[in-house]
């Protein structure tokens, strides 16, 4: 490897154990590595708890600031070789397109900071032990000549150790997401059927968190649509804001969704293969990584899947 190893270490704000890993891997990881860190809902300023424990640690704190995830998919940013997720929420969450299509592993602890935002030095000083001894081990491996297989078998025993919350300590996080709203009966199916195939996804209930500008554009690129496309008109304020009109852009389509996130059809999943609006349900079989383990029936009571994990033909349901 000519130069150091990049680490793109996320969570959700950016504000405590993403900046706490990323000081911890600049002062370990000497000349080999370079860290960073983001969030994918920046809180905007560092926890002063997590600043003040590392400036008594020595740490030069000038530098750290609580940015978005987006800084790190733009043409000019650094490629990032490895993205760790710090904590549960991040890992459920369907990242933008890295520079350099990077390894991922999840090293979940819990977050130092109580509901207030700040928490107590004690709980910081718990965390920053737990992510110095995951760095102390990365740093500890042979990057630079192990292959990718390798390397991920390492980075997810490394997630598993001390500290790690229920969903670390576990079997990797399922690489399904769902944009869902639980009031669309496609969208249940959708889910459904996913979980038929012993998948338990990350579900992203995007009328409460919707995706940033950036992640919907790498949304529907990825899925190869257009912004009309992926309009949806009924029940929304499709017709009242005129969008209706071809003479809008496909700027001015994102800029309605992003401001009135129910414009956004759903289901949209993401797994290994592609990205996919699931309409009709059965369509997120394109997608699935696994079959379907066993007869699937609609709400409407429509046969969809046979016993044998088997597409039920349309005109056979």
């Amino acid at each position: 490897m000519s130069d150091r190893f990049h680490v793109l270490f996320l969570c959700t704000a950016n504000s405590a154990r993403s900046v706490l890993a990323e000081a911890v891997l600049s002062r370990l990881g000497g000349d080999r590595f370079r860290a960073f860190s983001a969030g994918s809902f920046p809180r905007g300023k560092v926890n002063p708890v997590a600043l003040e424990l590392l400036q008594s640690l020595g740490y030069d704190i000038a530098g750290f600031r609580s940015k978005s995830w987006d800084e790190f998919a733009e043409p000019n940013a650094p490629r990032i070789d490895l993205v760790v997720t710090v904590c549960d929420n991040a890992a459920g969450e369907i990242c933008p397109i890295w520079p350099g299509h990077p390894l991922k592993a999840h090293w979940g602890i819990e977050d130092p900071a109580s509901a207030d935002g700040f928490g107590g030095r004690e709980a910081f000083l718990r965390a920053y032990g737990y992510l110095s001894a995951r760095i102390g081990r990365l740093v500890a491996l042979p990057v630079e000549t192990m292959d990718a297989a390798a390397l991920k078998a390492e980075l997810h025993a490394i997630g598993r150790s001390e500290g790690a919350t229920e969903l670390a300590a576990g079997a990797e996080p399922a690489d399904v997401v769902i944009y869902h709203n639980p009031e669309c009966g496609t969208s249940r199916n959708t889910l459904a059927m996913i979980r038929n195939a012993g998948i338990e996804p990350h579900v992203i209930e995007y009328l409460k968190t919707p995706p940033s500008r950036a992640m919907l554009e790498q949304l529907i690129a990825r899925a190869g649509m257009t912004p009309r496309e992926l309009l949806r008109q009924k029940g929304t304020p499709y017709a009242d804001l005129g969008l209706e009109d071809e003479r809008l852009d496909d700027a001015a389509l994102v800029d309605a969704m992003m401001a009135h996130p129910i414009l956004i059809n759903r289901p949209l999943v993401v797994t290994p293969v592609g990205v996919k609006l699931c309409r009709p349900s059965e369509a997120v079989l394109d997608i699935m990584p696994r079959a379907q383990q066993g007869a699937f029936t609609k709400e409407d009571g429509a046969r969809v899947v046979d016993a044998a994990g088997n597409l039920i033909p349309a005109d056979a349901a």
